[in-house]
């Protein structure tokens, strides 16, 4: 039998990107899309939410086959996540978390407070 350690702020955490997410996608503003990095962000007084997604356009010569791009993917030891989310509460980054297309994610960064339960109130 194979036992594998969660870290108990998993879901909790995972339950607040859920929820925040489309809040910040609908009414965020994009800040950045150049480069390797789109990022959205959501600020008011208290919070500040932030968004990126992979973005780069195709370079000369770069082969745009997903078979291709999926071939290197799994060339690498460990899955990248490319996706983030950071949320900030009263100048104090609560929250952190890392994923990818494929499920992989890895919080990076959860204090657990009062600031959870207004999050989901949002």
């Amino acid at each position: 039998m194979t036992l594998s350690l969660v870290s108990s702020g998993e879901g909790p955490a995972l339950a607040i990107r859920d929820h925040l997410l489309p809040l910040v996608r609908e009414r965020g503003t994009l800040e950045i899309q150049s480069g390797t990095v789109r990022l959205v962000a959501l600020r008011t007084e208290a919070w500040t939410i932030e968004h990126w997604t992979p973005f780069n356009v195709l370079a000369e010569g770069e082969a745009s086959s997903p078979g291709y791009r999926h071939a290197l993917e799994r060339q690498r030891t460990r899955p990248d996540l490319p996706y983030g989310f950071e949320v900030w509460h009263a100048g104090a980054k609560v929250l952190s978390v890392l994923w990818a297309d494929g499920g992989a994610f890895e919080v990076t960064h959860f204090v657990r407070g009062p600031w959870e339960a207004e999050a989901l109130a949002l």
